[in-house]
């Protein structure tokens, strides 16, 4: 059996990898360049381990975008690194004739303690305080100073949203969530359908948006659903950049309609420089990174190892789309 990796994936997976049965035999090529070695050179490949490193690579440069998709349809099973499939390269991908598993819950951790993290920036107001740093000012700046009794709405109670919900309970918060699906989970005092959302938002002291992409939950966070927001809310949007009405978001916290919003999604990405959430009051930007951690890149490659021991073993396989 051979297996298309990439040139980082043999050299700190490789044997681990290649421990599962006797028969593999790995085939590493670069994910930022097609030709050493050439990728119309790689034949009778059976799985591709399609990691991150590809999709950065091809969302950077799309001459690799069909070369990408030529290697794709020689496999018979394709690991993906990404949890979600709304990218027209992955759309493409399902496409083909293999079995696709994708990479949901290997990024849940990282993700929700980026959420964390901001709700206690705000919090614990830890941008004032760089800036008082730099004046040398000694003053004393506490914000609501803990997240203790706060409540917390959580939009797509999946894998990052549940994980969320944990560390939101382990810090004392009352954990409201949506889900389309019924689900009982010990983190959430009350979990509702997403028609109800505008019930739930005007409790919320922070509203995360775990929502994949699709036609429902285009700009569900839009003029409406900002006015039923306190003006102490924080939003923060770790799933995807269509859920959010940009324009109403910069108009909300311009005009204090909504406290503050951290992004680490938007519908354009890269962000454009002209785009006014830059400058938007209290808009913290990051760049769809919230998910980097390199235990991320342990429990991926240890998703992929049991794959392939079922794919070997003709059995079901985890995250099948």
């Amino acid at each position: 059996m051979k297996i298309l990796v990439s040139i980082s994936t043999e050299q700190y997976f490789g044997d681990q990898i290649k421990k599962i049965d006797p028969s593999i035999e790995l085939v590493a090529i670069h994910p930022d360049n097609k030709d050493e070695p050439s990728w119309n050179q790689v034949q009778d490949c059976d799985v591709f381990f399609l990691t991150y490193e590809f999709m950065f690579a091809a969302a950077l440069d799309d001459s690799l975008t069909d070369p990408l998709i030529n290697l794709c349809q020689q496999m018979q099973f394709i690991q993906i690194g990404y949890a979600g499939t709304d990218s027209p390269l992955i759309q493409s991908i399902l496409k083909t004739n293999a079995k696709v598993t994708n990479a949901s819950g290997v990024h849940a951790i990282p993700i929700a303690n980026y959420v964390l993290a901001q709700m206690l920036r705000w919090t614990k107001r830890i941008d004032k305080h760089i800036e008082l740093q730099a004046e040398k000012s000694w003053e004393a700046w506490g914000g609501d100073g803990e997240l203790t009794y706060k409540h917390i709405l959580i939009l797509g109670y999946g894998g990052i949203g549940q994980e969320v919900g944990r560390l939101a309970k382990n810090f004392g918060m009352h954990v409201s969530a949506t889900k389309r699906s019924p689900h009982d989970c010990k983190y959430a005092d009350v979990i509702k359908h997403p028609d109800k959302t505008f019930e739930l938002l005007p409790n919320a002291d922070f509203v995360v948006s775990c929502l994949p992409a699709d036609h429902e939950t285009d700009n569900i966070i839009n003029k409406k659903s900002l006015s039923l927001m306190k003006e102490t809310a924080m939003l923060i949007n770790v799933g995807r950049g269509n859920a959010v009405n940009e324009e109403d978001l910069i108009e909300a916290l311009n005009s204090n309609s909504i406290a503050c919003a951290a992004l680490d999604t938007t519908k354009i990405e890269p962000l454009p420089n002209d785009s006014e959430l830059w400058t938007a009051n209290n808009c913290f930007i990051s760049s769809h990174d919230s998910a980097h951690s390199l235990h991320a890149i342990l429990r991926l490659n240890e998703l992929f190892c049991s794959n392939l021991i079922n794919f070997i073993d003709k059995k079901p396989l985890k995250n099948l789309i």
